[in-house]
C-alpha cells in the first residue's frame, strides 16, 4: 500500500467514534475531524481531546516503510508545534498505523512494520 492509498482509507475508515489503539493498551475514540485533522479523546477523567494531521501519520508511515523504527523524538522534532500538545501525539499517530495493521509498538522503542 502507498500513502495516497493508505490516505484514502483514513478518509474513509477513521470516523467519530472509531476507537484508535493506544501504545501500550486500550483505545482512545476519534471525537472529530477537521480539514486534516483527527481528534481524539486522550483525557481518561475528563473530555480532553488532542489532534493529530494526516502530514503527521504520514511522516510516521514514511519512516515504518522505509525500515526505521517510528519513535516520539522524530516526531517532536519535526512537527514542534503540534507536538507541544504532549506526547500522546506520538501514540495517536502510531495507533492509526496499527489500526490498519501497517505497524506494530514495540514497549519503549517505537512503532516498526508489522
Amino acid at each position: 500500500m502507498n500513502w495516497e492509498e493508505l490516505s484514502e482509507k483514513i478518509d474513509k475508515k477513521i470516523n467519530i467514534g472509531t476507537e484508535i489503539p493506544k501504545a501500550e493498551n486500550g483505545h482512545r475514540p476519534v471525537t472529530r475531524k477537521k480539514g486534516v485533522r483527527i481528534y481524539m479523546r486522550t483525557g481518561v477523567k475528563t473530555n480532553s481531546e488532542k489532534f493529530i494531521t494526516n502530514e503527521m501519520i504520514r511522516y510516521a508511515y514514511e519512516t515504518i516503510q522505509s525500515g526505521k523504527i517510528f519513535i516520539s523524538k522524530g516526531l517532536r522534532l519535526k512537527f514542534p508545534k503540534e507536538y507541544s500538545q504532549g506526547g500522546c501525539v506520538f501514540s495517536m499517530a502510531g495507533g492509526i498505523l496499527v489500526f490498519f495493521k501497517i505497524a506494530k509498538y514495540i514497549p519503549h522503542i517505537g512503532y516498526k512494520q508489522d
